[in-house]
Order: structure tokens, then C-alpha cells, then sequence
């Protein structure tokens, strides 16, 4: 098997095992390449794993991007870089080939604040709930003002007296 190149420094990534998975560190920038569905198996095991690695493995070098377009440590194709969760600032880099993902130094435990950030935005089934009521409420309120609209108007059409012509 070909050693595993970083797709920031170039030197050989050093596998790390947790829970069973094993990952490739960079021992320079601290960057991860998690092969294709690790980051997910991860995450479904333990989703604190994932920010604790940020603090496990630190850069022995200041962050940079390389002037050298990044590849993939596992076949060597381009890596493609894309927003996580498509509006986020977090550029992570994948590998249309493999489905493998690299991770920068420090975007781990952004991941886990806009995710943070997220369930803390959702609302809660009781305000769901409250939301709907309100809506379903507003909505009769809506049905009986038209009906009395058009209750008033037929009363008047009939009241009014009729010319002959």
C-alpha cells in the first residue's frame, strides 16, 4: 500500500485509531483525511469525538493553503473543496474518487458550533405545537369573518326593495 501524502504539507500521514476507526493525521498542520463515511462513523458513535480531536492533535506549523493544488492521500485525484452544510464559511475538500473528506486543523470544532448552533435555532415541539394551534385558530377566525361578510350581503340583497322594469 502507497503511504498516505498530506494534501496541505506533503509528508506521510500517521493513522490514528479511535473507536475502532481509524483516521489519518497529519503530524505538521494536524489536518485529518477520514476516508469515505469515517467522519460519519464517528459522529454516530460519539459526536463529542469529533471537536476532542482539534485538542488531541495540535499543528506543529501555522495554517496555510498551499500554492500546490491539494490531492487526495489515497489515489492521488484532486480534491475538490466545498462549504459544509452548503451556506456554512467551513471549507472542507473531498475527493470525488474516494468520498473521502479532508479536515483542516480547527474546523472540527467549528462543525460542532454551527451544529450546536443549529439545534439551538430549531424550535420546540411545545411551540410547534403552540404555532399550530395559532394558525389553525386564525384560519376558523378567517372562515367566519367571510362568512359574515357574505351573510351581511345576502341580507342586504334581499332587504332592498325590487324594481319593475
Amino acid at each position: 500500500m502507497r503511504e498516505r501524502l498530506c494534501p496541505v504539507c506533503q509528508i506521510e500521514l500517521k493513522p490514528q485509531v479511535h473507536y475502532g476507526v481509524t483516521i489519518d493525521v497529519c503530524p505538521a498542520c494536524a489536518g485529518i483525511w477520514f476516508d469515505a463515511d469515517e467522519l460519519k462513523r464517528l459522529h454516530d458513535i460519539d459526536e463529542s469525538i469529533l471537536p476532542r480531536l482539534d485538542t488531541i492533535y495540535q499543528p506543529q506549523v501555522l495554517p496555510y493553503d498551499p500554492p500546490w493544488e491539494k490531492l487526495c492521500p489515497v489515489c492521488r485525484s484532486p480534491l475538490r473543496p466545498y462549504n459544509y452544510l452548503y451556506t456554512t464559511n467551513i471549507v472542507l475538500d473531498t475527493c470525488d474518487q474516494c468520498g473521502g473528506v479532508w479536515v483542516d486543523h480547527g474546523e472540527l470544532e467549528k462543525m460542532r458550533r454551527v451544529l450546536q448552533d443549529a439545534h439551538a435555532m430549531e424550535i420546540p415541539p411545545e411551540a410547534k405545537a403552540k404555532m399550530a394551534v395559532a394558525q389553525i385558530e386564525a384560519e376558523a377566525s378567517e372562515v367566519r369573518a367571510r362568512a359574515e361578510f357574505w351573510r351581511g350581503l345576502f341580507d342586504f340583497l334581499r332587504a332592498r326593495p325590487r324594481f319593475p322594469f
